[in-house]
């Protein structure tokens, strides 16, 4: 007999001989990565086309405390070029920044920040306005108002539009919207608030984006809005190419994903152990969970 339940037990069998037995030597049904198991049974995705070790989640671009950053980055954005600029000049993919906070380059007393504030104070109709006149905007909320085909937004305080030399208008049904809500949609303009534990899911020009913990501003006319998701509600969820994958302690899940084999990508069948699992690849696929526990697993056939 070779068989037992401890790494160092022993047991008597009949005639009062005790047979020692290792632990180790078992085929566990509850140890899935024994080394015993076949070498070939991988049960990650490291090695798989597309293996990511975390989400490439695009960081927020205003403070959410504070009104005046949205509005501010809602004026800068109506330069078509502005976002791209922000982009090449964002660095090691945000590494220390905060949860919520954005990146670096989206500091007020950076070089670039700096510049495109000041390129969006030239474009802006809206000054403050004397006296008892004007459109007042209440704390907590913003106005948005519209000037050659492109869509604006002032904060808190007295403000009027200048009339000369464009005529800008403020935009009907958008005077005085919240500002504590989760989506706020004005013209061209999107303002989506991510809280802690969800991800937001949006397409730029038709690409899938994840959105992290933050207020990200829109202003492009090219964003669509898919929505949110919650982490600890969803064990698997994908937003295009891009999957998340949680597998529970006793489970292990069903997938087909894309290997690469002397050079030639193939789509095979796999088990994945319990842990988060992230990949990036459209030819992945969930099918599901099974419990370690089962006399028999099949996958594949």
């Amino acid at each position: 007999m070779t068989n037992a339940f401890s790494s160092s037990a022993s047991i008597s069998a009949a005639g009062g001989n005790k047979v020692a037995i290792n632990f180790d030597n078992l085929l566990l049904v509850e140890k899935p990565d024994s080394p015993l198991n076949s070498s070939f049974l991988h049960q990650t995705l490291e090695d798989c086309e597309g293996y990511l070790q975390k989400l490439p989640l695009q960081s927020p671009n205003a403070y959410s405390k504070i009104p005046s950053t949205i509005t501010n980055m809602v004026n800068i954005l109506t330069d078509s070029e502005a976002d791209a600029s922000f982009e090449k000049e964002k660095a090691d993919g945000g590494r220390g920044r905060k949860e919520g906070e954005p990146d670096a380059v989206f500091d007020y007393s950076g070089t670039l920040m700096k510049a495109e504030l000041a390129k969006a104070k030239s474009r802006v109709s809206h000054t403050k306005a004397p006296g008892v006149l004007g459109h007042v905007v209440k704390p907590g909320f913003i106005s948005f108002y519209t000037m050659n085909g492109k869509t604006f937004a002032v904060s808190e305080g007295r403000w009027w539009l200048m009339k000369s030399p464009i005529k800008a208008l403020w935009l009907n049904g958008h005077r005085n919207v919240s500002l504590d809500k989760d989506h706020i949609s004005a013209g061209e303009v999107h303002i989506i608030r991510v809280l802690p534990g969800e991800v937001g899911l949006i397409r730029n020009q038709g690409t899938e984006v994840l959105l992290d913990v933050g207020t990200h501003i829109f202003n492009s006319g090219t964003a669509t809005i898919v929505g949110k998701v919650t982490y600890s509600s969803q064990k698997y969820f994908h937003h295009g190419r891009y999957h998340y994958l949680r597998v529970e302690r006793g489970y292990m899940a069903k997938v087909w994903t894309v290997v690469s084999v002397d050079g030639v990508e193939t789509v095979v069948p796999r088990l994945i152990g319990q842990g988060v699992h992230y990949i990036n690849n459209h030819m992945f696929k969930f099918d599901g969970f099974v419990k370690c526990s089962e006399r028999v697993i099949e996958h594949g056939r």
